[in-house]
């Protein structure tokens, strides 16, 4: 009988060794190599199971087995991907963005828009074609059933339905549409076009490029020719704002 305890004991010690080995959580930061800023919205995987680093580049995620690689991914950075290991707990991640800005006021027409977007929706197509369940999805039998049949509802369908506003998959669906859009005005108004028409450049031009950034609406639906005429009319209401006497306007 002793040796039945011993033997229930080892087991469970076994057991229990097992779920604290595969069970173990990994918390971490993301942040932009360049700017030290933190990233929110990255997809962090391993190989069963994924989530998404919030606001404040934060995450946690469990892993599936002692020895895995956990991958970071981002709409506008280079994936990275490091081998996990038993002592492993917390992680600082820096991303490298995927394409550098430092050329804008002199390169012009390197990328190519459409190619940048259909590679961003080839490598993140089960995120773009998210939609999640539906409402309708929730309940069962209501196809071939007749008038007074009953119906039955899975709750764990219909919650997931009625919040998948709220859910990461859909939340990082939003996000990279709305880099994409970013990207789209980008390739219309930035530092090179906006310095050749304006002359402006330096600090003057940030300004400029940050207060009269134009909708994704409006550059979707204009000409070149119609951003031409806005960015000129923009710059002269720029300088009719400015003040000379404190910050003249350098050109």
């Amino acid at each position: 009988m002793q040796f039945n305890h011993i033997k229930y004991f080892v087991l469970l010690l076994i057991l229990f060794t097992g779920i604290n080995a595969f069970g173990q959580k990994i918390t971490g930061f993301v942040i932009d190599k360049t700017t030290k800023q933190p990233l929110s919205g990255a997809l962090v995987s391993l190989s069963s199971s994924h989530t998404f680093t919030n606001i404040s580049g934060a995450f946690e995620i469990t892993i599936p087995s002692v020895h895995d690689s956990l991958k970071v991914s981002h709409f506008a950075y280079k994936s990275y991907t490091v081998a996990i290991g038993k002592g492993t707990t917390t992680l600082h991640i820096e991303l490298e963005p995927r394409v550098t800005k430092l050329n804008e006021v002199t390169v012009r027409g390197t990328r190519d828009f459409k190619k940048d977007s259909i590679e961003n929706r080839n490598a993140y197509a089960k995120q773009f074609n998210y939609t999640g369940p539906k409402v309708m999805d929730a309940f069962t039998g209501n196809g071939d059933k007749q008038p007074g049949d009953i119906i039955s509802v899975n709750p764990l369908i219909l919650v997931a339905a009625l919040t998948k506003k709220s859910a990461p998959e859909y939340k990082f669906k939003k996000m990279l549409i709305s880099d994409e859009h970013e990207q789209y005005v980008d390739e219309h108004f930035n530092k090179g076009i906006v310095s050749r028409i304006t002359g402006l450049s330096g600090d003057t031009l940030s300004v400029f490029l940050t207060q009269y950034r134009p909708t994704y609406q409006f550059v979707l639906k204009a000409t070149d020719y119609e951003i031409e005429v806005y960015i000129k009319e923009s710059f002269k209401k720029f300088k009719e704002e400015a003040t000379p006497v404190s910050k003249p306007l350098h050109y």
